[in-house]
């Protein structure tokens, strides 16, 4: 390979990573969490104006797929204060 044709393919590559990043730093930055904490477990929701998108959790189980239609269904607001009341019913923990 010629040294035209590296610059061009590593040119290419940059580019291409640079992309990915700007797209990975849009989503993270467009997302807001809902952070809820306690003994049994930890869980932290990531989510839009429109409905959960992602969640960590720590000795704890969620369904996102079904998280996701549910939230969709009563809207994102309704669907967190009935997760944080769900949470501080069911934990001696609490959400912020």
């Amino acid at each position: 390979m010629n040294k035209k044709a590296l610059f061009i393919t590593l040119g290419f590559a940059a580019a291409i990573i640079l992309i990915i990043v700007l797209v990975v730093v849009l989503f993270i930055s467009n997302t807001k969490k809902l952070v809820c904490k306690s003994t049994q477990g930890n869980i932290t929701l990531r989510y839009t104006d429109k409905e959960v998108v992602g969640y960590t959790a720590k000795n704890m189980t969620y369904d996102l797929d079904e998280q996701q239609e549910y939230s969709r269904e009563i809207g994102i607001d309704a669907y967190l204060d009935e997760f944080k009341e769900w949470f501080e019913n069911n934990t001696d923990g609490t959400c912020e």
